[in-house]
């Protein structure tokens, strides 16, 4: 007699069914990236610490070197008394000096930045490739071929 009953066989026990597989492929990928992401924090944290570290020797260094500086700074200024300058004067020849070097330093920094233009050539390509992808191209043609030359402007070599 034939079996009319719309169930399906049961696949044995060796075997999974697409879903089954699929979920386990989903459960087993979770499980990598929270392996790896455990991983990376534990890495991260190890690094961190070191890095903490070595920001409170440069800043003690840099401390240091400032406290350096102004001793320094004062040395020029008695050093311009002893050669005969009132006080009031030799301090302040050091400070028009530093003010000099100051507005020096400004003036190329100002220079600089002036100078820094947009990235043209990136500006474009974002744009072009935004229309591509819209299908709004300069071209009729929708394949990849042509939004890719469209994007890069190489053509595509098909090698044969």
């Amino acid at each position: 007699m034939i079996n009319s009953s719309p169930e399906q066989p049961k696949p044995s026990l060796g075997q999974r069914t697409v879903g089954e597989l699929v979920s386990s492929i989903r459960t087993e990928l979770v499980g990598v990236v929270h392996q790896e992401v455990d991983l990376a924090k534990r890495e991260l944290k190890v690094q961190g610490i070191r890095a903490g570290i070595a920001s409170a020797g440069f800043i003690v260094a840099a401390v240091f070197l400032i406290s350096a500086w102004f001793t320094l700074l004062c040395a020029f200024a008695w050093g311009l008394v002893a050669a005969g300058l009132p006080g009031w004067a030799s301090f302040l020849i050091v400070t028009a000096v530093l003010v000099l070097i100051a507005a020096l330093a400004a003036f190329i920094g100002y220079k600089k930045v002036t100078s820094i233009q947009a990235p043209e050539r990136t500006i474009a390509t974002v744009k072009g490739a935004a229309q591509a992808v819209r299908g709004q191209g300069r071209s009729s043609r929708g394949d990849y071929d042509s939004a890719f030359e469209e994007l890069y402007g190489k053509q595509v070599e098909v090698e044969k």
